[in-house]
């Protein structure tokens, strides 16, 4: 049974929305307090144009609660997306699901209009926002070996390439260090790109690369500042800890550090 193109194109930007419910879904401990506790789930975590990393945590009460505002059946956990403004530590609430003891939906809220909020030093959303700016492509990590961008015969070893495998890659929210080169002020976003767009933008073949799909997960990396040459680059998702970063013509394969 096909699907209708009007479905398939639903289906396609529902995963560019704020809606709840994906089906990738990997938490992590963030906070643990004495009436609930805390994940952030590193899989749907988002960057946006303008400085936003848009996340899902999800926070379990010890006690069922009654929802704010109404008289229903009492949840025991929801899942909140907020969304963060890194270059101004600010946040804003995106989207509030609430669940009862057996995971199933009461109800869902959708802030359209939530104003920016500053965070407060010391308070739990300060510690979520330092959790969020943790998650990939955020962190430390290691060169580990490099593939060429360009299909065709290997070219012959590079030793100013062969002076990065082992050099350590640390991407922050706000600045980044790639082999001792540093850029003060960054900005990221990410994108589904399909083969056929690399190709067509940065003459890109995933094949070339090693990897057979479709689509990948990218992250375009902006320097604002100075001290990278060139200021444009990407990263490429190849799987949990692993990703590719383009460097000068080649990729970098990177691992991330613990």
């Amino acid at each position: 049974m096909f699907l209708s193109r009007t479905l398939l194109i639903t289906l396609l930007l529902s995963a560019f929305s704020c809606v709840q419910g994906q089906s990738k879904e990997k938490w992590q401990r963030v906070y643990t307090g004495e009436e609930n506790v805390i994940d952030v789930n590193v899989f749907t975590s988002r960057l946006e144009s303008d400085h936003i990393l848009r996340v899902d945590f999800r926070t379990i009460v010890s006690k069922p609660q009654n929802i704010t505002g109404s008289r229903g059946a009492k949840y025991k956990s929801l899942i909140e997306t907020i969304r963060f403004k890194l270059d101004e530590n600010r946040y804003r609430l995106c989207e509030t699901t609430w669940f009862d003891a057996n995971g199933g939906q009461l109800h869902s809220y959708a802030a359209t209009t939530e104003d920016w909020r500053v965070l407060k030093a010391g308070g739990v959303m300060e510690r979520l926002f330092n959790s969020a700016r943790t998650l990939p492509p955020f962190g430390s990590w290691k060169v580990v070996a490099y593939k060429f961008a360009q299909p065709g015969p290997t070219p012959k070893r590079d030793p100013n390439l062969e002076k990065l495998i082992g050099a350590r890659v640390r991407i922050q929210a706000d600045r980044a260090e790639v082999g001792g080169k540093g850029c003060s002020s960054m900005a990221y976003e990410d994108r589904q790109a399909s083969k056929e767009e690399l190709d067509r933008e940065l003459g890109v073949r995933l094949e070339s690369i090693g990897m057979n799909a479709e689509y990948a997960e990218t992250t375009k990396v902006r320097c604002d500042g100075s001290g990278w040459a060139p200021p444009q680059s990407l990263l490429i998702k190849v799987k949990e800890g692993e990703m590719l970063m383009l460097w000068n013509g080649v990729f970098l394969v990177l691992k991330r550090e613990r």
